[in-house]
């Protein structure tokens, strides 16, 4: 089986900077018709059954004893009426009273008979209702299969990755953090989507990985020209002051030389562009940094070099300059010496790569640095035909000033301005915001909470306190009462009646008793359950969430409308070989309600959250090496 590089593919018109994830089976809808139910039975037919087998026995005696007592009765009153009759009065009376009995015994008969009717009309009604059942739920199961065969065909068809790109109208895009396997990912797709889109690239980098290996392949794989420069090692080949006017010329090397400081000594700026400007205007219109050097090596009192003539000479040793100053501008501009000395290769490329390979002293690296910043810009501002998109690998490196610059230029011509920025600093900071900003994997907490800060935070409400009391009293009085008195009196005397003396006495007694008893009892109970919720001001997106963010993932935020909004997106370039992947960025589409949705959404995508799920791939990517591409 052969295996098809999938490189080409990420060259495909359309700006990508990663895939954002969205779980097709989140929207997935349940067939929300509810299933038939069991028609219940008539409620008569089981009131005429328990009736039926309630009154059974009674009605039959009832009917049987009926029928007796009327056939007796019959019987007894047709035979005294027919006493005198003939034979034939007597047979008709016998036989209403045969009647009257078959009569009792048919009714009970029919009354025996009545529960197994009941019943029986029962157990039709109940198949009928059981028949109807089976085909409304036949019907019902047929409408369900068939809604769940058109949610799965829906959710076959739907897109699981589709591409993050910039808002439009933004002209910059400011990477923060990220290892150098993660550089080297959105390298190869955002690089390889701009060059596709945008058409010539120029990139560099000063990180001293080479880490546009894998893009200059899948440019190379795709018929686009790569021209790929190593500073200082091919220095000879690249000459970076090329076609400058001696003016040009001599304001590049003073900035270069003093590095785009903001208070350095303009006195000695001013000596310097004034003995550079003396000495390119006698070399003038042959200006080589090689030709340069020889000039300053006669101003210094050295031998002259073949590359200066004679003419040349005196007008030189004709100008007067400290030679402390000369050397000292020699020994600056020294390693640049062999700048473009074995000639530039002729033609433009659709992608050029200058990559600082770290060989040269620290001096020469930072003017080599300084040089190829300037020479970026005039690329901006002179190249025919012009650039579509700029890349910066290792920003940190270059003065916020001269990024203030090119991102200025790259706004006025319309040119896609990438940075790549390793750590937020004093520096990036300052720099960062002119638009867009994906934040990678962050490893110092410092840093972290800086770039928290700056996606900014949001309000909500919490609950803060929380407050339960439960109380109660309880009171019981019980009092006895009890009293009691008694009193005794009475006399004593002798009372005349007629001629007699009568003696007499009365006595009396009273007593008395009170009781009495009260009791008194009182409850009482209190309950209290009081919440409270304060309004709190957190980050969007947590310190600690850049810290361990996956070597492939960053957090783009984009500015749209009157606010920001944070997506997920990831960076590995084998997510171009999965399934159901977009290249262009779809809109995005509400989930179900959570009554509807198969799979309930988690409560971050319900709630908006700072960040949705990361989405993960079947197979890890691999760990790659800088310049190697995972495909290979």
């Amino acid at each position: 089986m052969t295996n098809v590089d999938p490189l080409p593919r990420l060259a495909t018109e359309g700006e990508r900077l990663g895939w954002l994830f969205s779980d097709r089976n989140l929207y997935r809808r349940r067939f929300t018709e509810p299933p038939p139910q069991p028609a219940p039975l008539p409620p008569e037919l089981g009131e005429r059954l328990a009736r039926a087998e309630r009154g059974t026995t009674r009605r039959v005696l009832i009917s049987i004893g009926a029928g007796l007592l009327l056939a007796v009765l019959i019987g007894c009153c047709g035979g005294v009426l027919a006493r005198d009759d003939s034979d034939s009065a007597r047979t008709v009376v016998f036989l209403f009273a045969g009647l009257a009995f078959v009569a009792g015994i048919a009714g009970a008969v029919i009354a025996a008979l009545m529960p197994g009717w009941a019943r029986k009309a029962v157990a039709t009604a109940r198949q009928k209702a059981q028949d109807e059942y089976a085909r409304d739920h036949a019907a019902w199961d047929s409408r369900r299969q068939w809604h769940d065969q058109q949610q799965q065909q829906a959710v076959d068809a739907r897109t699981e990755w589709s591409a993050a790109s910039p808002s439009p109208g933004t002209r910059r895009v400011d990477i923060i953090g990220g290892t150098m396997y993660g550089w080297e990912a959105v390298l190869t797709v955002f690089g390889g989507s701009l060059l596709a889109t945008r058409g010539r690239m120029v990139l560099a980098d000063f990180t001293g990985e080479a880490l546009s290996g894998e893009l200059i392949r899948l440019a190379e794989t795709t018929n686009r020209s790569v021209r790929e420069l190593v500073l200082p090692e091919q220095l000879a080949e690249f000459d970076l002051v090329a076609g400058l006017t001696p003016a040009e010329l001599v304001d590049g090397l003073v900035e270069a030389m003093y590095g785009d400081a903001p208070e350095g000594n303009r006195a000695e700026r001013s000596q310097d562009a004034l003995l550079l400007t003396e000495v390119s205007t006698i070399l003038a219109p042959r200006l080589t940094m090689g030709r340069l050097l020889a000039a300053l090596r006669v101003l210094a009192g050295r031998p002259a070099s073949p590359l200066i003539t004679p003419s040349e000479r005196e007008q030189l040793l004709s100008l007067q300059f400290d030679p402390a100053r000369v050397r000292r501008i020699e020994a600056f501009l020294h390693p640049l010496e062999e700048m473009g000395s074995a000639g530039a290769a002729e033609g433009v490329a659709d992608l050029t790569c200058l990559v600082a390979g770290g060989e040269g002293g620290q001096a020469q690296n930072e003017l080599l640095k300084d040089l190829t910043v300037q020479w970026l810009g005039r690329q901006v501002r002179r190249a025919e035909p012009p650039i579509g998109s700029l890349i910066l690998l290792g920003a940190d490196e270059i003065h916020h000033r001269a990024l203030e610059r090119l991102s200025t230029l790259c706004e006025r011509r319309g040119i896609r301005l990438v940075l790549f920025f390793a750590h937020l600093r004093a520096d990036s900071l300052r720099t960062i915001g002119g638009g867009e900003v994906a934040l990678m994997r962050l490893g110092n907490h410092q840093e972290a909470q800086q770039a928290a800060e700056f996606v900014g935070r949001g309000h909500k409400f919490v609950l803060s306190r929380l407050t339960r009391s439960l109380g109660g009293e309880e009171t019981h009085t019980l009092a006895d009462t009890y009293g009691e008195s008694e009193s005794k009196g009475g006399e004593r005397g002798s009372r005349l009646g007629g001629r007699h003396l009568r003696r007499f006495s009365s006595t009396n007694w009273s007593k008395s008793r009170n009781w009495s008893q009260t009791e008194s009892t009182a409850r009482g109970t209190n309950w209290n359950d009081a919440s409270s919720a304060e309004r709190v001001y957190e980050y969007t997106i947590e310190p600690r969430v850049l810290q361990d963010l996956p070597e492939y993932a960053m957090v783009l935020v984009k500015n749209e409308g009157t606010g920001s909004v944070v997506q997920a997106v990831e960076v590995d370039p084998a997510i171009v070989t999965l399934p159901r992947v977009s290249m262009t960025p779809l809109p995005a589409e509400p989930l179900p309600e959570p009554s509807e949705a198969v799979v309930p959404a988690p409560r971050a995508l319900e709630a908006s959250p700072p960040l949705p799920q990361w989405g993960a791939i079947s197979d890890p990517p691999q760990q790659r090496e800088p310049g190697r591409s995972s495909h290979e």
